[in-house]
């Protein structure tokens, strides 16, 4: 091949940046990270030259990041005629939810089993609470036999909160709540013991509160979409 042809195949494929080959994940905090380098607003193409990657691939990743709200479109004007260019620039004092409920999980205790226990404790007075509000209209049914009051009682406690309840009577002296949607999914990953602690304290208050005492068992995430609650009657 001749040193012409050489050259016209490397100038027809350049060497792409590193950056062009990670994946789109990283590509994605790349095009962040540059955005909040910048004194004031950015255009794609711009972006586009400091990773190395297509302006098409770069406005991909800034319309996911503007979504996510991390970043904001703005309008550039042109110095002469024409449509203005759309600028980017990043949105400034976004609160981490994630570090907030982190100091509030930690300040329930040094350990976990104190702050499962201290969330028990609070799951309890809520329960109470919610007992003690006659406005709510979920009084237990007192023609029912009392394990199906106790269990439809809360189960409706739970429909309110947005955990999409479903009853069974699993076996004669048990009945089975299972809560197939968890609106605190986050926390509860991360702090098991404090989520899942406030909603066995709960159960366990709405139980007892509703009728003879009874016991109450939470199985976390037996699928990742899924948790059970047993109530049992006394013996």
């Amino acid at each position: 091949m001749s040193d012409s042809g050489n050259r016209r195949r490397h100038s027809a494929d350049p060497r792409p940046d590193r950056s062009a080959r990670w994946p789109r994940t990283k590509q994605r905090e790349r095009v962040l990270g540059l955005v909040r380098e910048q004194r004031g607003v950015v255009d794609a193409a711009t972006l586009a030259g400091l990773t190395g990657l297509h302006v098409t691939t770069v406005r991909f990743h800034l319309d996911a990041l503007c979504n996510e709200g991390l970043v904001a479109r703005t309008r550039i004007n042109r110095s002469g005629v024409g449509r203005p260019r759309t600028g980017y620039v990043a949105v400034q004092g976004r609160m981490d939810y994630r570090s907030v409920v982190e100091v509030l999980a930690m300040e329930l205790g040094d350990t976990i089993e104190e702050r499962r226990q201290r969330a028990e404790r609070a799951g309890r007075r809520w329960a109470a609470r919610i007992m003690a509000d006659q406005s709510d209209g979920l009084e237990p049914d007192v023609d029912d036999d009392a394990l199906d009051a106790q269990a439809g009682f809360a189960a409706a406690v739970f429909e309110q909160m947005g955990f999409a309840p479903t009853l069974a009577a699993t076996e004669a002296r048990e009945r089975t709540i299972q809560l197939r949607s968890c609106p605190v999914k986050d926390l509860a990953l991360t702090f098991p013991e404090v989520s899942c602690g406030i909603h066995l304290g709960l159960l366990r208050g709405l139980t007892t509160g509703a009728g003879s005492d009874s016991q109450v068992e939470l199985e976390p995430f037996v699928t990742p979409e899924l948790c059970t609650a047993r109530v049992f009657a006394d013996d």
